[in-house]
C-alpha cells in the first residue's frame, strides 16, 4: 500500500470521485459500483443542542441528540471564536467583550450537576479593546494568535506573567483583521486576512510583513472581496481564503501569487478547514451547505446540507478532528453537528 493509500485509509474517505448530497431527508446517494466509486461518505451522527440563540422545530433525524456535560461561563456577551490546544487539555474563547478566556478542560466524566469548579477557568487574556474575531493555536511553542475588531493581531504565551508577546498591524495599515492562522509548514510565520481584501504573511519574531498575497487576475484587476476565513495548508506553502463573494482562493506563500480561484458556493463562504493529512478541504457557507473538496483536483467530492438558515445566515464554522474520522459544523440554527 502506497503512502497516498495509507493517508486515504486513515481519513476514511477513499477515492471520492463524484459529488454526493446528504440532507435530513436523504443522507447519501450511492453511485453504481465500480472501482472508482467511493467507499464512504460523511453522514450525521450527533447533534449538539442546548444553545439558546436560535429555534429549530422538531423533526425526524438520523443523528443522536447530545446534551452538554459542562458549560463554560465567563464572557459578557456572545462568544465569537474558539481554539483548542494540541493535547486537548485546554481551550481558549474570544468574545465580543474583547477578552480571551483560557480554560482547563474538565473530565468527560464530570457530573453536569456538580458545584462550580473555579479551577476550570485558568485565566483571562486582556489586551484587545474590541471584539475578538478569530483565534489560532500552535502546539510547537504553545502559542496563541488572536485577531480583533480593534485592528490588531496579537501573539500570546498564556502562562507568562505578561502573556501578550507581540502586536501586529498596530496602526491598522492593512485594515481590520478578520481571520488568522499559523503557517503549517513554517510555524515561525503567520497569515492574516483583512476586511480590505488583503492577506498578509508575517514573521512572528520580527513582526515584519513578509508577503502580501495578491488576488490579481489575468486581466490585471485586483479583487478586494471581503475575506471571512484564512487557513494554511498543514504541509505545503499554500494559503486558502474564503470570500464573501462565494469564492475560495489559493495562494503560493513564496511568490504571493494566486494559483487558483473558484466559485465554491451559492452564498458567502464563511468557514474553511483542511484535514490533518492535507488531502481534503472543507468549506461552509450561508447557502446551508458543507462541501468537501479534493485539494489536488479542486473538485467537490461531497455536499452535505446540514443547517437551516436564520436571518439569512447558516453555517458559521467547520472543523476536522485532528486524529479521528470526524468532521463537525456549527450553525446559526444554534446547533453543532458531528459527522462520521
Amino acid at each position: 500500500m502506497g503512502s497516498d493509500d495509507v493517508l486515504l485509509s486513515v481519513l476514511g474517505l477513499g477515492d471520492l470521485a463524484d459529488l454526493t448530497v446528504a440532507n435530513d431527508a436523504d443522507y447519501s446517494y450511492d453511485l453504481p459500483a465500480n472501482k472508482d466509486a467511493f467507499r464512504k461518505t460523511w453522514n450525521p451522527k450527533y447533534t449538539l443542542r442546548s444553545h439558546f440563540d436560535g429555534f429549530l422545530p422538531k423533526s425526524k433525524s438520523a443523528s443522536l441528540d447530545v446534551e452538554p456535560i459542562y458549560t463554560f461561563r465567563a464572557h459578557i456577551g456572545p462568544v465569537l471564536s474558539l481554539a483548542v490546544s494540541s493535547n486537548g487539555e485546554q481551550c481558549f474563547s474570544g468574545g465580543i467583550d474583547a477578552t480571551i478566556q483560557w480554560w482547563n478542560m474538565p473530565s468527560p466524566n464530570v457530573d453536569p450537576y456538580d458545584t462550580y469548579e473555579p479551577n476550570v477557568l485558568a485565566g483571562t487574556l486582556i489586551a484587545h479593546t474590541d471584539a475578538v474575531w478569530g483565534l489560532a493555536y500552535s502546539g510547537i511553542k504553545n502559542h496563541l494568535l488572536s485577531c480583533s475588531a480593534d485592528g490588531t493581531v496579537r501573539l500570546w504565551n498564556p502562562p507568562e506573567k505578561v502573556p501578550c508577546i507581540c502586536t501586529y498591524n498596530g496602526n491598522r495599515e492593512y485594515g481590520i483583521p478578520t481571520s488568522v492562522d499559523f503557517i503549517g509548514c513554517d510555524p515561525a510565520h503567520m497569515v492574516t486576512s483583512f476586511s480590505t481584501g488583503n492577506t498578509v504573511i508575517y514573521d512572528l519574531e520580527t513582526s515584519q510583513s513578509l508577503v502580501m498575497l495578491s488576488s490579481q487576475t489575468d486581466s490585471g484587476l485586483q479583487s478586494n472581496s471581503h475575506i471571512n476565513r484564512v487557513v494554511s495548508h498543514p504541509t505545503l506553502p499554500v494559503t486558502i481564503t474564503a470570500h464573501e463573494d462565494r469564492h475560495i482562493k489559493f495562494f503560493d506563500n513564496k511568490t504571493g501569487k494566486m494559483i487558483h480561484s473558484m466559485v465554491a458556493h451559492l452564498d458567502a463562504v464563511t468557514s474553511l478547514a483542511v484535514d490533518p493529512n492535507g488531502i481534503y478541504l472543507m468549506s461552509g457557507s450561508h447557502d446551508c451547505s458543507i462541501r468537501l473538496w479534493n485539494l489536488d483536483s479542486k473538485t467537490c467530492v461531497q455536499e452535505i446540507t446540514a443547517h437551516r438558515k436564520k436571518l439569512d445566515e447558516s453555517i458559521y464554522d467547520v472543523a476536522f478532528h485532528p486524529s479521528k474520522a470526524y468532521i463537525a459544523s456549527a450553525g446559526a440554527d444554534a446547533l453543532a453537528k458531528v459527522f462520521v
